[in-house]
């Protein structure tokens, strides 16, 4: 037997000093805070970690539980942001039980609740402390890479740099983020050649692309400051291989073609021109790649090209002359299709005469060819964009009597009767629409055209006529278009009096897509929307997963492989980009985890045992995001595809309830169904808490920092900061605010709340003509912001899913 090394009572006595001074002030109102200037503010922990605003919700108990208890709850309490509660318990824990096997952990979590609050000066000294042990084990090593962040923080950038190059010598999966890290601190220090260094050896690791790319442009632009340019152009070079985003790559493209240009390197300039000007010609570098290209005569651009990219950015006089020479050099189809972009930049430019003339020629050429179809297409768009609209129908109706076969034919029918409408003539718009729904059944346009028709004739009182058109688009579509068919045809029904035929048609909206809106409203209607019995916050139990694996395996042409009897594959858990995922999450760097976990369900894209094993690692470690994202990649490739059609346990994944006890508590507290909550949680940030919009709202109810402000007030939160919008705990109050405040303005009305949620509360009163939601379905359907209105849908059809398979209350 191996003796194991006496607790360090020392090193924990220690602690017990320090803790006080630092944890009350952190959790202690009545405590005066750390001094000015004691925690330097910067970057976050979890990019963006929210500063210490949000008091804890329990406070100091004057007789501890057991240290396990304690432990559980603290680290309960972080997993949803509630730092501060957190602190609480660990400082509880570590006064009350300084030997117990749980003061290890406390220690730690106790450091880094200082880090997670931004407080790194505290930070730094808790976790120097903690690293001083002699013990190496999991949680030295995060210590280690958490210390060299407070010191980062700092501006300690010497004693960084030596910290991270501690934690490599761990030789952990996170190596080459501590070398990343240890780059920018080369950088800030003015140690120009060993931070290239440094990134170069990242972009040269195994790490998600994203980041390589990084490394390489931060290495090409010191190799470039220190004169290097022939390694910058070859670091360009392999960095090439990694550019695969046409907006990305095109940038990337013109930056070495312009460093191998200054380096007398010209035909390698040329070709990565010739590149950007052939791949990406809507790119904002084309136009300067054109105009190199035609500045070097040996380069030989082909006018075509040059044409294509002026035409791209509207550039028609640059383009016309272009446009003559590839002509003149071109035979057969290419010379039709050259002469027809032609025609288009003449009528760009208001020629409409010289387009139009240009336009039938080539149609009555070669009328069976691709361009000759497609000019006399646009000879008739021409003929409406001239003003002549009579004429343009016409022209349409034609085309697609002329080739019914040709798949533009749905498309010239949809124009004439948008064209139609236009002229005043609905009437005459829905009677196309029917046309266009009886003749092409199956085509995009046609479910589009029976939809608009069933209103024209449902708005005028035709219930027979809308009907039939509903009930046509019902038969002819499938999914959520066959459901909304189905389900304004029963309401049509229902004002004709045929109330069995609406039950029937009720029932096909549900079989069609349960999980969307009508299928939701549908079984409302007909009282078939049975409860689920699962409690929220529930584990999926076994033999549930046995029966997902089950299922997985009769398809996937593979043995069934159940995970409880043989644990997680050896390919999946050892996995460099799912080693690495939960080693970011464990030191609090929340995207680039994402990133690596997706690299993961990239990689593993075509095998669904693999991805299914993923979904429930994800699960397993708290990632609701990524276990959802796998579970939708298992079931789309199954034969079926359907989602209804999954098993209950991937449903649930598909369908989760993390963050159960707060989202309950605040469910409860301004008086809205849980299930609920979640639909919107699900559709605003897919259950991951570092979201950010592209319009700045944040967090996993996708709350704007604005309106995030007038919620703090009216919850009278002290101390707010944005970033806390970052924190489950913060997240899930605002939002459940939010939405409660909406749905008691608009009467009750989920749909109206919804609306109001999304698109505000103004234009959600404005589409209720007021605040009462008198019939739910004509007003979804009346949203004018196509974006609400299909907000309004995706997150009810969410809730009926979310009601199916859980209970409440």
């Amino acid at each position: 037997m191996r003796c194991l090394p006496r607790p360090r009572r020392w090193h924990l006595t220690w602690w017990l000093t320090l803790i006080p001074a630092l944890v009350l002030a952190a959790c202690d109102s009545s405590v005066a805070p750390l001094p000015p200037g004691d925690d330097p503010a910067g970057a976050s922990l979890a990019a963006p970690t929210p500063v210490a605003s949000y008091q804890p919700t329990v406070p100091p108990s004057p007789t501890p539980l057991p240290a396990p208890d304690l432990l559980a709850r603290a680290l309960a309490r972080r997993a949803i942001g509630d730092y501060d509660a957190a602190a609480v318990d660990l400082h509880a824990l570590l006064t009350a039980y300084p030997s117990a096997p749980e003061a290890r952990p406390a220690a730690f979590y106790l450091a880094e609740s200082y880090a997670l609050r931004r407080r790194w000066t505290s930070a730094v000294a808790a976790l120097r402390a903690f690293v001083a042990d002699a013990v190496h084990d999991d949680l030295y090593a995060r210590a280690l890479f958490l210390l060299a962040r407070g010191q980062e923080e700092a501006g300690a950038h010497a004693d960084a740099i030596a910290t991270y190059e501690r934690y490599r010598a761990l030789n952990t999966p996170l190596a080459p983020y501590a070398q990343l890290r240890a780059a920018a601190q080369h950088r800030a220090l003015g140690q120009l050649a060993q931070a290239a260094e440094g990134y170069e050896a990242v972009a040269g690791s195994e790490i998600v692309r994203g980041e390589r790319a990084g490394a390489y442009e931060q290495a090409i632009a010191l190799r470039r400051e220190l004169g290097q340019n022939d390694a910058g152009l070859e670091l360009y070079r392999q960095l090439l291989g990694l550019a695969e985003a046409p907006g990305y790559r095109a940038r990337i493209l013109a930056e070495a073609a312009a460093l191998a240009q200054q380096i007398g390197a010209l035909d390698q300039a040329i070709a990565w021109w010739r590149e950007v000007a052939e791949r990406m010609p809507e790119s904002p570098q084309a136009l300067d790649a054109v105009a190199q290209l035609l500045a070097i005569p040996q380069a030989g651009l082909d006018p075509a090209i040059a044409a294509r990219v002026y035409s791209a950015h509207e550039q028609w006089a640059a383009a016309l002359p272009q446009y003559d020479a590839a002509i003149a050099g071109a035979t057969g189809e290419m010379a039709l299709e050259l002469r027809r972009q032609r025609a288009l930049v003449l009528r760009a430019m208001g020629d409409y005469a010289g387009a139009l003339a240009e336009l039938a020629a080539i149609g009555a050429e070669s009328p069976a060819s691709e361009p000759g179809r497609q000019a006399q297409l646009d000879w008739v768009q021409t003929v409406g964009q001239s003003g002549d609209l009579q004429r343009a129908i016409e022209g349409y109706r034609q085309f697609a009597a002329t080739y019914p076969d040709d798949p533009r034919a749905p498309e010239a029918l949809s124009r004439a009767a948008i064209l139609l409408g236009r002229l005043g003539d609905a009437e005459g718009a829905a009677q196309q629409q029917l046309d266009l729904g009886r003749r092409y059944p199956s085509s995009a346009q046609a479910h589009d055209a029976l939809y608009l028709a069933g209103w024209h004739f449902f708005s005028a009182g035709r219930m027979a006529e809308a009907q039939e058109a509903w009930a046509q688009l019902a038969r002819s579509a499938a999914g959520v278009a066959a459901a909304q068919g189905a389900f304004w045809a029963a309401r049509a029904a229902t004002h004709a009096g045929q109330d069995a035929t609406a039950r029937a048609l009720l029932e096909q909206a549900i079989a069609a897509a349960p999980d969307s809106y009508y299928g939701a409203r549908a079984a409302e209607a007909i009282g078939q929307l049975i409860e689920g019995n699962v409690p929220i916050g529930a584990p999926v139990p076994e033999e549930e997963w046995r029966a997902a694996e089950d299922w997985i395996a009769s398809w996937a042409g593979a043995p069934v492989y159940h995970l409880a009897e043989q644990g997680y594959p050896p390919e999946v858990v050892q996995a460099g980009p799912v080693r690495r995922a939960i080693a970011l999450q464990e030191v609090g760097l929340q995207p680039e985890a994402i990133a690596e976990w997706n690299a993961a369900r990239a990689a593993w894209r075509d095998d669904p045992l693999k991805l299914y094993a993923l979904a429930r690692l994800a699960d397993a470690q708290g990632v609701p995001y990524i276990a959802l994202k796998a579970a939708e990649d298992v079931i789309r490739l199954s034969p079926a595809g359907a989602f209804a059609a999954a098993p209950q346990a991937l449903r649930r994944l598909l369908f989760p309830t993390p963050y159960s006890d707060v989202v309950i508590e605040q469910a409860r507290a301004q008086g809205l169904d849980p299930r609920a909550l979640y639909a919107l949680l699900r559709q605003e940030s897919l259950f991951n808490p570092g979201a950010t919009s592209w319009a700045g709202a944040r967090g996993l109810a996708q709350i704007m920092p604005g309106t995030a402000q007038g919620i703090a007030q009216n919850l009278r939160v002290d101390g707010f900061h944005e970033a806390d919008l970052y924190r489950p705990v913060v997240s899930i109050r605002f939002g459940a605010f939010y939405l409660g405040h909406q749905l008691k303005t608009m009467g009750g009305s989920l749909q109206g709340a919804l609306a109001a949620y999304n698109g505000g509360p103004g234009n959600a009163q404005r589409w209720a003509d007021g605040t009462t939601v008198s019939d739910p379905d004509m007003f979804t359907e009346g949203i004018d912001y196509a974006e609400t209105r299909d907000y309004v849908k995706l997150v009810y059809g969410y809730y009926g899913a979310y009601r199916r398979l859980y209970k409440w209350p």
